[in-house]
């Protein structure tokens, strides 16, 4: 009695799956008669249906990386078709991979709006710092991605110039994502490394300074930007005077300390907007002081032997055009001179004494 007990509880007791012998069940199981197909079919669901699958029967457009893979082999595939077609045929996929969610279409010349998530009152705290770890972070990085895929030329067009210091300083709540314009002279620029999130999402550089306003009496305006502007060099050690003007989302009325500091707990606000660059006029770069400056001098040598050249083929001109003028002078004159007769006591055959 205790053996057969033993047997039906053997035959009673749950399986235990494991993946090889599961997928060797379904290796084999089209050889069975008449229902191997459906013997196999049914190992494959068994086998994805488990509490620990052994394996997924998703397809690769059930997912999003999925289908972000999938769109961009086949849009980078149709680049090699006709001419004629590829253009229209890769701007139907790039719709149509928007619509199934693979990506999203962006217009970097037409400001996009903050998401009003990040504008809920008390989401982004005014006279506070900016630190990772608290859910005002993610709005501080989703600013950078924004205005990183935003256009200068979208800023200017769409920044607001009625709205003072004394407006954004006092009253931060009631501007917070608005593009603002301001202008000064810029004082300060440093590089950082964005936020690991920020870099995930294309944002390689990012720059911070520091712009005192002179419309209003000088007071500083904190701005944070992802675009150098061609000609400015950022230099730890230089001190900025350049006049420029921005363009940026408003951020928040932004706590810092300064270098001057002198008590511990002694800290200062301002305005801290985020943009994508700069605008002024930039033509001069920061030398190197360890450099001799012969950068300098071969620009004016080379200037030099221009100089002289041109001097000097002018100069030959001149003198060949002059003994030209004579030469030309003298045939003229040996062709076209006036016969003078002979005296009448001279006589054909007469020589002279």
């Amino acid at each position: 009695m205790f053996f057969v007990a033993f047997l039906i509880g053997q035959l009673l007791a749950p399986p235990e799956f494991k993946p090889e012998h599961l997928a060797a069940l379904t290796i084999t199981a089209p050889c069975t008669p008449r229902i191997g197909p459906w013997s196999a079919l049914a190992n494959l669901y068994t086998g994805a249906s488990l509490d620990v699958p052994v394996w997924d029967l998703r397809g690769i457009f059930s997912t999003k990386p999925g289908r972000i893979n999938a769109g961009a082999s086949m849009l980078f595939l149709s680049g090699f078709g006709p001419p004629a077609t590829t253009p229209l045929t890769e701007l139907v996929m790039l719709q149509a991979a928007e619509r199934r969610d693979c990506w999203e279409l962006i217009d970097t010349d037409e400001v996009r709006p903050i998401p009003k998530y990040f504008l809920t009152p008390g989401f982004i705290r005014d006279r506070d710092g900016i630190y990772t770890g608290v859910p005002e972070y993610e709005a501080y990085w989703q600013f950078l991605v924004q205005a990183h895929y935003t256009s200068a030329k979208a800023f200017a067009k769409a920044a607001r110039h009625d709205v003072t210091y004394a407006h954004l300083f006092n009253e931060p709540e009631n501007y917070r994502g608005e593009v603002v314009h301001v202008s000064g002279r810029l004082i300060r620029l440093r590089r950082f490394d964005p936020p690991m999130e920020a870099r995930a999402a294309g944002v390689s550089d990012l720059y911070e300074g520091w712009i005192m306003t002179d419309a209003f009496g000088e007071n500083p305006v904190g701005i944070a930007f992802t675009a150098l502007p061609p000609g400015l060099t950022v230099n730890n050690e230089r001190k900025y005077n350049e006049s420029v003007g921005f363009d940026g989302y408003f951020y928040k009325r932004y706590r810092y300390k300064a270098y001057d500091s002198k008590k511990a707990n002694e800290y200062r606000d301002a305005p801290l907007l985020i943009g994508h660059t700069l605008t002024g006029r930039f033509g001069t770069r920061v030398v190197p002081e360890e450099s001799d400056g012969w950068e300098h001098h071969l620009i004016w040598f080379f200037l030099e032997v221009v100089g002289g050249a041109v001097l000097g083929l002018v100069a030959l001109t001149l003198w060949y055009r002059y003994h030209d003028r004579r030469v030309r002078h003298r045939i003229h004159a040996s062709r076209h001179a006036d016969f003078v007769p002979p005296s009448e006591e001279t006589h054909l055959g007469e020589r002279g004494v």
